[in-house]
């Protein structure tokens, strides 16, 4: 499932997205009166082959399906070759079973485009980039030439009576600032006490920074969570990808130190040459020590996205008959995290995420699925769907959207699968069951006589048919919950309940026999959520895909606060009120601080024009 704990899990986004784009991710869970007797076990032969499904997708040799790993490209064959074998017609590119497209996976530095040179009393002292500096994306491309000013921690917080910037001009200026915030290991600090408050965010500095309108930032190690020997610096993209619109550097502490003692920051008599120093100052008197340094520095910075290709595996079932044009799509994303650490709970930990349960168990399903269907004719068709670059975003069900194998508006239902691999710990929470008028009486019948342990969720549920959702599709998405394992290198198939997973593809079965029978198409209805106090809702769906600054919006929903204010499909949010909006990551944070009611201004940028429209934010809606 979607994750990036590298800048921030989307999974803990979603109970702020989810309002957002209007697609809920909550469970308000309610089981379904018990059925009369056990559930059918399969048959120990049918969870043999699942579990050997499950257990070399999730082998080592496929090094976690991650993107631009051999092991994705084997996961793909694989499905493949049961679609081949199940008799399935190739629902890609000119009959074959592949849909290709590219994504996105890293940022590069472009090394000749970037450079941290500073010339001091003594001369100029040219940094090594990626040993002595590393140039951030979180900023973005640009170049500056200018005096540097140091900038204490930049901090701008007037109501904790503490501001780096007062009385000082740093426009047009290079600032050089220290990392996280003063009094870190003082319980009675104003900057919430030892833990971190939002003025050691990235974000939070950067905003702050481009109020002061200062050509570049350079951010040095702080000498409390960063220890001598481990001066480290992050990877180009580890505080996010889209960039802020200023040139923004990270320098290690020690070649920072190498400056000081030619240019120290003054206190009173005090000559301050280390980090440590300063810090221990500011820690002390809690007075800012922001002044021009008497140098100068040349510097510029250029990104690259690195793309790798991927491809959905698609796998079509024909049918027969006066319904036989009608789709139901049966799908699962296949991708993982690779090696990490994009999307891992450990990203310090460089190890294979087998991704036994994130989702080898959904990828067997709809294998399994496509064994026994294809055996006989149904009177609807069936489209099977190995998804890729769930984990970076649904991009793969975003793209099978925009590029259907079957007309979308002769798709009747989504299934989907992901993570079914603990049935036996919490059994299925069954997402989407009241997404269509006729699916609470059609999940009784596919249940009669059989005790599954189903707890139908209220909710739509985050993962590859929430787009369909969002397409007035009818959907069913089938989950087993969440565990300590995921996204960690302990996701293993030695994790897994394979009978379990038998016996949610078993009920799975049911459900799908029963709406291919089905006299008439599923009725699509929206779902009823319950208000949240104090969450705001801006009715939007975002492009995950969206390059560059800002954060893309994909569709806008009707009668909704963006839609009313004029906001439209293909705008980019640049600015919400004050905040600049970078990324998807900055949006919990911006609106968090808005309530129902609230008028704010989005800037937006529209083909090649800059928009502002003014929003105002309710709370979320009782019906979508």
């Amino acid at each position: 499932m979607v994750s990036n704990t590298r800048t921030m899990n989307l999974r803990l986004l979603a109970p702020l997205l989810c309002y957002v784009a209007g697609v809920p991710l909550i469970a308000q869970q309610t089981a379904p009166p018990p059925a009369a007797a056990p559930a059918v076990k399969a048959p120990d032969a049918v969870v043999k082959r699942i579990g050997d499904d499950i257990r070399y997708l999730a082998s080592d040799e496929l090094e976690g399906r991650g993107p631009q790993t051999k092991g994705l490209e084997l996961a793909a064959k694989y499905m493949e070759e049961v679609f081949v074998e199940a008799g399935l017609v190739g629902g890609g590119v000119d009959g074959t079973y592949r849909k290709p497209f590219e994504i996105a996976v890293d940022t590069q530095v472009s090394e000749k485009d970037t450079k941290l040179i500073f010339k001091t009393k003594n001369g100029v002292i040219q940094l090594e980039a990626g040993k002595d500096f590393q140039a951030l994306a979180a900023g973005g491309n640009g170049k500056a030439n200018a005096e540097v000013v140091f900038v204490g921690y930049g901090i701008n917080a007037p109501k904790l009576n503490y501001d780096d910037y007062e009385g000082i001009d740093v426009e047009g200026k290079i600032v050089v600032l220290i990392r996280r915030e003063p009094q870190q290991d003082d319980e009675t600090s104003v900057f919430d006490g030892k833990r971190t408050s939002q003025h050691s965010f990235i974000r939070t500095k950067l905003e702050a920074v481009k109020k002061s309108k200062a050509a570049a930032i350079v951010m040095v190690n702080d000498p409390h969570s960063t220890h001598e020997k481990q001066d480290e610096l992050s990877r180009p993209a580890g505080f996010g990808s889209r960039g802020a619109g200023i040139p923004f550097f990270h320098m290690t502490k020690q070649r920072f130190n190498d400056l000081l003692a030619q240019h120290p920051v003054k206190a009173g008599d005090k000559e301050l040459k280390t980090v440590k120093a300063i810090s221990d100052e500011i820690d002390t008197e809690l007075q800012p020590l922001s002044q021009p340094l008497d140098i100068t520095a040349d510097v510029g910075c250029k990104f690259e996205e690195v793309k790798a290709g991927v491809s959905n595996v698609i796998g079509i079932l024909e049918a027969e008959g006066p319904m036989a044009e009608e789709t139901i799509i049966v799908g699962a994303h296949y991708d993982h995290l690779g090696m990490g650490p994009f999307g891992s709970r450990r990203p310090d930990e460089r190890a294979v995420h087998n991704g036994a349960d994130d989702n080898a168990t959904g990828t067997a399903a709809v294998m399994e699925l496509a064994r026994r269907l294809s055996a006989t004719r149904l009177k609807r068709r069936i489209v099977f769907i190995g998804f890729t670059a769930e984990e970076r975003g649904i991009l793969g069900s975003n793209h099978y959207l925009e590029n259907p194998a079957i007309p979308l508006d002769q798709t009747v239902a989504m299934i989907n699968f992901d993570m079914i691999g603990m049935y036996g710990k919490q059994g299925i929470t069954l997402g989407g069951a009241n997404t269509a008028k006729e699916f609470p009486d059609l999940l009784a019948r596919a249940t009669d006589g059989n005790d599954f342990n189903v707890k139908q969720s209220q909710s739509v549920g985050g993962s590859d048919h929430a787009g369909f959702y969002n397409k007035d599709i009818p959907i069913m998405f089938f989950h087993t919950g969440l565990t300590d394992l995921y996204h960690t290198p302990d996701d293993d198939f030695e994790t897994i309940d394979v009978e379990g997973a038998a016996t949610t593809i078993d009920l799975a079965e049911r459900v799908i026999r029963e709406i291919a029978e089905l006299p008439e198409r599923p009725s699509f209805t929206k779902v009823s959520q319950r208000r949240r106090r104090g969450m705001v809702y801006l009715g939007v769906t975002l492009d995950f895909e969206n390059a560059g600054n800002g954060v893309g919006i994909q569709e806008v929903a009707p009668n909704s606060p963006a839609s009313k204010a004029g906001v439209q499909p293909g705008d980019v949010i640049l600015k919400i009120g004050d905040s600049d909006v970078a990324s998807v990551q900055d949006l919990p944070g911006i609106l968090r601080q808005r309530k129902p009611g609230d008028e704010v201004d989005v800037l937006v940028k529209r083909a090649d024009k800059d928009v502002t429209v003014t929003v105002k934010l309710t709370g979320p809606p009782r019906n979508r």
